[in-house]
């Protein structure tokens, strides 16, 4: 009995002093001190607060499993960060750009990462800025803000990139807008890739006279060439210019979820102009297609007659090839709102199964299609003249709720978004 009420009293006096070393908070001023402070709570975590300053870089290296927060505030910058083989770490509301080189956020063999409330730009400057991923996992990034990541970079930007072998990364409530000559979201993933609810606006070209027709022809709001277990979902995908797609996906990528996502042609900051294709599922230099995509509950809109003459808001790459593959494999179009589909033959001809969509101009792909008007209004939602729409889509593979997070109750809504009745 004496013996545990000394080891209840030695157990209660150090729970204290756990908990003030796990609670630490340490300010720092310079390059010297932040990665002092780093050292300093390798084993027992705790938070760094940054205060206003240019800081040139920062290394994390291997550390215990105790969280370490990183926290900046306004006035805090910095050119360079390396998460190296470390783990439970946070970095947030800091400003990631150039000064005399590349910017970066880099993640290396690491896991249980979060990077929140990042600005990442390197606007006004020759260099790029960018947030890279390779062989981690379980790594979160949101709330940030990514926008001009290399407009006169002579290398090709992009503001995010993936590599091989990194799975479990979520992307969610990013907005990525405003890139010139730059991919927003471009790599290889390992496996388990969410990208939800952000906001993709305005990947435009850059200066071909300085730059390059190459290097300033491409722009693709995401392109991803391989990967298992993607989904995207609840996003807004704004204008692109010379890009293939807003959403581009080619090689060995399956399982692939595409739901609840409202695609736009037009901006009112580009007048006049219109994206011409949402979404490319293969290519023509593949030797191998996605499998198992599904395109579920989406608004399309996007939609325009290309240079070489095809008209459609989507297109599977050499079609005719998923004929050698399993018909459960092909890719399957549900409950879609397509604004155009006139060369139609590399859409149906290549899907395992074509259900309940709405063509606005064009053709269907089966007898449960339709083709009219979707009467939405400006911000894409349905309205009550929404006939083809309202109570007219599968439940069978309709998502429960939709793009605002609505409960699709009863018969769902072909679309992203249920009608908001009453």
């Amino acid at each position: 009995m004496r013996s545990f009420a000394l080891l209840t009293l030695i157990v209660v006096a150090g729970a204290p002093a756990a908990e003030s070393a796990a609670s630490k908070t340490i300010h720092v001023r310079n390059d010297k001190q932040l990665q002092a402070a780093v050292s300093r709570l390798a084993k027992s975590g705790g938070t760094i607060r940054l205060q206003p300053n240019a800081y040139r870089q920062l290394i994390v290296r291997p550390r215990s499993s105790r969280r370490l927060r990183i926290i900046g505030t306004r006035g805090v910058r910095i050119e360079r960060v390396v998460f190296d083989r470390t783990r439970n770490v946070s970095l947030g509301r800091v400003r990631i750009s150039p000064r005399s080189q590349h910017a970066i956020v880099e993640l290396w063999d690491s896991k249980h990462i979060d990077l929140h409330n990042l600005f990442v730009t390197a606007q006004g400057t020759r260099l790029s800025a960018s947030v890279a991923v390779h062989r981690s996992r379980h790594v979160t990034i949101r709330r940030s803000n990514f926008t001009h990541c290399g407009d006169r970079s002579r290398e090709f930007p992009f503001c995010l990139m993936l590599f091989r072998r990194t799975t479990h990364v979520l992307v969610e409530r990013n907005w990525f807008h405003d890139c010139f000559g730059c991919d927003f979201i471009h790599g290889r993933f390992g496996s388990n890739l969410t990208i939800r609810r952000n906001r993709f606006e305005r990947a435009l070209p850059c200066n071909f006279r300085h730059l390059g027709r190459y290097r300033c022809g491409h722009q693709d709001l995401i392109a991803l060439f391989s990967g298992r277990r993607l989904r995207v979902e609840g996003n807004y995908f704004g204008v692109y210019k010379y890009g293939g797609a807003q959403v581009y996906l080619t090689g060995p990528i399956d399982h692939v979820s595409i739901a609840n996502n409202l695609f736009v042609g037009t901006d009112p900051r580009l007048p006049g102009y219109h994206s011409r294709m949402a979404l490319i599922v293969g290519a023509k230099g593949s030797d191998r297609l996605p499998r198992y995509v599904e395109v579920v509950n989406n608004t399309i809109l996007t939609g325009f007659k290309r240079i070489d003459g095809y008209e459609g808001s989507l297109r599977i790459s050499r079609a005719y090839r998923y004929g050698g593959y399993p018909r459960r494999a092909r890719p399957l179009l549900v409950n879609n709102v397509i604004a155009l589909l006139r060369t139609y033959g590399r859409v149906c001809f290549g899907v395992r199964g074509s259900l309940s969509n709405v063509i606005v101009r064009g053709h269907r792909c089966s007898p449960s299609d339709h083709v009219g008007p979707a009467h939405l209004d400006r911000r894409g939602r349905p309205t009550a003249r929404s006939r083809l729409l309202i109570g007219k889509a599968s439940r069978r593979h309709a998502p429960r709720r939709d793009f605002k997070g609505r409960r699709r109750a009863g018969t769902p809504d072909v679309g992203a978004f249920e009608y908001a009745r009453g």
